[in-house]
């Protein structure tokens, strides 16, 4: 984070300092937010247009959960753009996509370190935000 010292004039010709604090997301949760909005929106894609064939690796993976899965896939990519543009929103709706699709991937039978393995993305996000997290309205 930057701050810099802008010279105000105030109308009774007293000298007065306005602070301004610019927003650096550093290069973590820059390079997690462009990787996210370019990779869900390609998922969703997939799960959209070849149901059929996520539907083959369990049997408890129906098209249903798959276009489900899809859904979530397109709201992580908003989301990531809500948090490119500092909103919590963005940050918390991420975080309740994530536990969606990790309950999904334990009922389809991915297994608990597979399933845990999708939380990555939430650690990550975390990490990178927590000393961010004055600049998030």
């Amino acid at each position: 984070m930057m701050e810099v010292n802008k010279h105000v004039e105030p109308t009774g010709g007293e000298q007065a300092y306005e602070r301004k604090v610019i927003k650096q997301r550093g290069f973590w949760l820059s390079a997690f937010l462009l990787l996210m909005m370019l990779t869900n929106p390609l998922t969703a894609l997939s799960y959209f247009v070849f149901p059929e064939f996520m539907s083959l690796l369990s049997d408890n993976f129906v098209v249903s959960i798959v276009y489900v899965m899809g859904i979530l896939a397109l709201l992580n990519t908003a989301f990531a753009i809500a948090m490119w543009n500092w909103k919590k929103l963005g940050v918390y709706g991420f975080y309740a996509t994530s536990a969606v699709a990790c309950v999904i991937n334990l009922y389809v039978g991915l297994g608990v370190f597979g399933s845990l393995i999708g939380l990555i993305g939430p650690a990550v996000v975390w990490l990178t935000t927590r000393s961010r997290w004055q600049h998030f309205s």
